[in-house]
């Protein structure tokens, strides 16, 4: 056994035996009583639900594929309403009468944060919470998992309920098996929790598509961030469509989550054989396609819409999880859980952590539930056995999620052309290998963006090089320069995006709106702990699910402290932006 396998299977012992402890507490408690049982038939009970178009109204209604990239008509109604709803606050901001504001001239700001993990989650809500930009922002996006869960935006303040989400349920882990248990039995009613939660585990497998680790991945990241005290009033929390009722009227800023589908011509772009075989020359034609450069394709989920600019397919936000063809639904489920998404948005899973979900098959009774964990884990692991062969083949040593493609076979008739739309199933996972910022969605053709406040607490925060290269990039492939404008401040580098016309990617529409980016990196500062480099500390680690009090503290306090040196800076572009937006109305001509 070599040094690494024998550490590999040292820190697997550790963990079941962990688990076994915990098992062992967990069965002395008689609260534990209702939550087993609330996995008694459960498969049974979620079946039997399916119909039920008092809690899926969504099974009444048929949907389409919106075959082009206009804003949705609810997306362009909450920007209008959204500036309305802001113009005091941005008159705060910028300091001057609210009289002086014509909501033309506010400018469109977004905010982002970048992959990390929970790392990146904390600090970037710390900064958002710091600052009075917040309160004029139109967009929020993160690469990570859902930061804007229904949950925090239940809160009179958003960010500070997750925060405080944060510091009461990350101290056991998010994965771990007790702890997300332990917390069902401390609701008002186990049954519920369970249901709404692993439910949709048995929801998903209904409609035919194959289950993976990555969905109970999912399923525990929405048991520790998303059930509260009473899940009897939570069934709208669990669907991204209910999102809406916490931004309609511009109430709160809408937020963009964001996945990627991995694409691999050798392994997507084939066709079925009756399609095949209407090309005479197919095998010739195949081989020669297999060989182009494998890709991601960015997916945007917000409450209205899901969809892709990439292939200008966009289906309602409640649709995702149906079965569609030839742009149209040919089967009605209920909507996928917003749990679930959790999976495939932030995917930062590793193998370890794969055997904290096993640690669920010591606390479940036997029946067809825990069958399927089982399977699951078991398929992840035999798959992470065979690593080596799958990175040479460009595949995922941990399987993606599986879902329907609302895109398949978008554009008829046949004979259709080689690519992913030929396949019933994509597989969304983790953005970051593609950007560690989630440009693309902020950089829609038609969604006017014109400051971004980018925050990198990812692990490649301290690399400048590593940003300028996947922005390079990125700009390339979407048709922007970026010009430096001040890099004189380490925590706040401003630079500005020119469209250049073309995007050089035939698959991408190109850029259509210049912006100004505010990158802010997560790095040590010496005001707060001069030993502290977040990006690279283990105990911050995108892989850790754990965190004390203590350590969530230190990095909120170093992430005010770097946005405090910076928000001078951000403002000056703030007001920078709004004269010259007033200016050109003002003048009759155009804001670039």
């Amino acid at each position: 056994m070599t040094e690494n396998s024998e550490e590999k299977h040292s820190w697997f012992g550790e963990i079941k035996e962990a688990i076994k402890n915990e098992a062992k507490i967990f069965h002395s408690l008689k609260a534990e009583e209702n939550v087993i049982k609330a996995f008694d038939d459960l498969d049974d009970k979620v079946i039997e639900k399916l119909n039920d178009t008092t809690l899926y109204p969504e099974l009444e209604w048929d949907a389409t594929v919106r075959n082009n990239n206009d804003l949705s008509e609810e997306e362009i109604k909450f920007i209008h309403d959204r500036k309305l709803f802001i113009r005091e606050a941005f008159a705060k901001y910028v300091g001057v009468d609210v009289s002086e504001i014509h909501v033309d001239d506010i400018p469109v700001i977004a905010f982002m944060g970048s992959g990390g993990g929970f790392r990146s989650m904390i600090a970037y809500l710390r900064a958002l919470q710091e600052s009075e930009l917040y309160d004029c922002g139109v967009y929020i996006a993160v690469v990570a998992v859902g930061v804007y869960t229904t949950i925090a935006q239940s809160h009179d303040n958003p960010v500070q309920g997750l925060l405080e989400i944060f510091r009461t349920e990350l101290d056991q882990g998010a994965l771990n098996a007790y702890g997300v248990l332990k917390g069902f039995a401390e609701t008002s009613d186990p049954q519920t929790a369970v249901e709404l939660v692993f439910g949709s585990l048995i929801r998903k497998k209904a409609t035919g598509v194959k289950l993976s680790v990555m969905d109970v991945f999912g399923t525990l990241i929405a048991a520790k961030l998303m059930i509260n005290k009473d899940p009897t009033k939570q069934f709208g929390d669990f669907k991204l469509s209910e999102q809406r009722k916490y931004i309609d009227g511009g109430k709160n800023l809408m937020p963009l989550y964001v996945a990627t589908f991995h694409v691999r011509p050798w392994k997507e772009d084939a066709l079925k054989p009756e399609d095949a075989a209407l090309f005479p020359n197919y095998e010739e034609m195949f081989e020669i396609h297999k060989m182009k450069k494998d890709y991601y394709r960015w997916y945007e989920f917000n409450p209205y819409e899901i969809g892709s600019d990439e292939i200008s397919a966009w289906i309602p936000s409640w649709a995702f999880g149906r079965k569609f063809e030839l742009g149209k639904t040919i089967e009605r489920f209920p909507e996928q859980s917003f749990g679930l998404l959790l999976g495939a948005m932030g995917a930062a899973l590793s193998v370890p952590l794969i055997e904290e979900i096993k640690g669920l098959e010591i606390f479940l009774p036997d029946g067809k539930f825990k069958d399927e964990l089982v399977n699951i884990y078991n398929e992840a692991m035999e798959k992470i056995g065979t690593h080596n062969q799958q990175v040479l083949e460009g595949q995922h040593p941990i399987p993606q999620p599986n879902d329907y493609n609302f895109s398949y076979h978008l554009n008829p008739p046949p004979p259709y052309k080689l690519g992913p739309d030929n396949n019933e199933i994509i597989h969304l996972g983790d953005p970051g290998p593609s950007n560690d910022f989630p440009m693309y969605p902020m950089t829609h053709p038609n969604r006017k963006i014109d400051v971004v406040i980018g925050f990198d607490c990812s692990t490649s925060a301290v690399e400048h090089e590593f940003f300028d290269k996947s922005q390079d990039f990125f700009c390339d492939r979407r048709g922007f320069n970026r010009i430096t404008r001040d890099v004189t401040n380490k925590y706040c580098e401003v630079y500005d995006f020119i469209p250049t016309g073309k995007a050089n990617d035939e698959l991408l529409p190109p850029a259509q709106k210049q912006f100004v980016l505010c990158y802010m990196r997560y790095l040590k500062n010496d005001k707060v702990d001069p030993s502290f480099e977040p990006s690279t500390s283990k105990s911050t680690t995108r892989f850790n699910f754990s965190y004390t009090t203590a350590q969530i503290d230190l990095m909120t306090r170093l992430a005010k402290e770097n946005w405090l040196e910076s928000e001078k800076q951000v403002k000056e572009i703030i007001i920078d932006t709004w004269k010259k937006k007033r200016h050109a109305r003002l003048n009759g001509i155009n804001f670039p």
